[in-house]
């Protein structure tokens, strides 16, 4: 009256199939949809981020972000460029660079969505939180989610 493995014993998690390496253990989304700019050369947050609490040290954290209508400007000059990063609170895991040109002098724009993945490796059973952040470097803002266009970050837990 009770289940036992093939060689007659009690069975295990992983007998089940549970927490084996590379089982994803819990998904967590967040969406945020207002827009924010900024002009600072330092990362800034831009408002998106999640909160995922690992279940085990071993345990992998695939973080993915699809930051939306977003991009530089320069109102007025050839050039804009500026940086988002993904950010755990300690480290940047993850930058892509945002750059624009206009060859007239006249001013220059770049719109678009860029996405930021990455596989962190925690080793915590504490709560971490990982942040989209931007940056500008050169031109009149960077910003994201224009006219409130949601963006989104998910983060999976997989076992390790």
């Amino acid at each position: 009256n009770e289940i036992q493995n093939a060689a007659g014993g009690v069975p295990t998690a992983a007998d089940l199939g549970l927490n084996v390496t590379g089982t994803v253990l819990q998904v967590v989304q967040a969406t945020y949809a207002t827009e924010t700019q900024s002009t600072a050369s330092s990362f800034t947050d831009t408002g998106a981020q999640i909160t995922i609490t690992p279940t085990s040290s071993s345990s992998k954290i695939l973080v993915m972000t699809t930051i939306t209508s977003a991009g530089v400007v320069n109102s007025s000059g050839p050039d804009a460029r500026g940086f988002f990063r993904l950010w755990d609170g300690t480290s940047q895991l993850m930058r892509t660079d945002v750059r624009s040109y206009d060859y007239g002098n006249s001013g220059s724009i770049q719109w678009g969505s860029w996405q930021l993945n990455y596989l962190d490796s925690p080793a915590t059973t504490s709560a971490v939180t990982y942040k989209v952040q931007q940056a500008l470097t050169t031109g009149s803002s960077i910003r994201v989610c224009e006219a409130n266009y949601a963006m989104s970050i998910q983060a999976m837990e997989i076992a390790g």
